[in-house]
């Protein structure tokens, strides 16, 4: 291997943290990067075989979410290798790397290896904090001796050695809450400075008088209630008051990373 792609979905940037860091200690020629949150690929060329490439994706409640994968079939390889990581919010990961590994697949990438990583939950607050400030510097620990790993596999890239992912098929049923629930604005706090509405990967957000949410389109990603200079974006809901609760009273005991190389 020669060069490194890297290409992931990451709203908070929290994705981003993990496959740049395990990236940045591959020793490889970085030429291009690609968050596809915030890119909405049309076309890319195809992944050149002495390129390897690192795609890494969130979890929503045990899978991918959908507005990702539609950009992700969009990308296209020639068995050129590629590295699966997903990050979960430290409750559990079901069958997201498995779904990764086949969209990566009928890409026509060759998966020689794949990762789950801890970030901090969409839902985490200071009140109830769920993996807060995670990636930390433990985690970074382990992007770095991941990607040696890598390294090592990639001195063998002909191996035929079948990675043993976790997950099942059927996928788990995706939940999908009510479209009424969604971050809300506080008109009172809120300067419509548009910070929101250019961090939601979804286009949900608009602002003609007020600031509009088309819970439709919201994928609950909380970009916009973590980039909101004012903190005029809260997502305060009975049903996600209730989901919060139960994963910082059953899903505050730390979890670490897991390989599968």
């Amino acid at each position: 291997m020669e060069t490194l792609s890297l290409i992931y979905y990451s709203p908070t940037k929290t994705t981003q943290k993990i496959v740049r860091e395990i990236g940045q200690n591959m020793g490889l020629k970085l030429i291009s990067e690609n968050n596809i949150a915030e890119n909405k690929i049309e076309s890319m060329p195809k992944a050149a075989n002495n390129c390897l490439t690192i795609i890494g994706m969130p979890v929503y409640a045990g899978r991918l979410p959908i507005t990702a994968i539609d950009r992700l079939k969009k990308i296209q390889s020639n068995q050129s290798p590629v590295v699966i990581v997903v990050v979960y919010g430290n409750r559990d990961y079901d069958d997201s790397l498995l779904e990764l590994n086949e969209i990566a697949s009928n890409c026509g990438f060759k998966v020689i290896a794949g990762a789950a990583f801890i970030g901090e939950h969409s839902y985490s607050t200071n009140e109830k904090p769920i993996a807060k400030n995670r990636p930390d510097q433990q985690d970074l620990e382990k992007c770095r001796d991941f990607a040696r790993m890598i390294t090592e596999k990639l001195k063998d890239i002909n191996s035929r050695s079948e990675l043993n992912i976790p997950g099942n098929y059927p996928y788990k049923e995706r939940k999908q809450l009510p479209a009424t629930i969604h971050p809300e604005t506080d008109n009172d706090r809120c300067n419509q400075c548009g910070i929101c509405v250019d961090s939601c990967p979804a286009n949900a957000i608009t602002i003609q008088e007020t600031v509009i949410t088309n819970g439709e389109l919201c994928t609950l990603c909380c970009a916009c209630v973590k980039y909101c200079p004012d903190e005029a974006r809260t997502l305060d809901t009975p049903i996600v008051n209730t989901i919060r609760e139960n994963l910082f009273l059953n899903c505050s005991i730390r979890k670490e990373p897991e390989y599968f190389i």
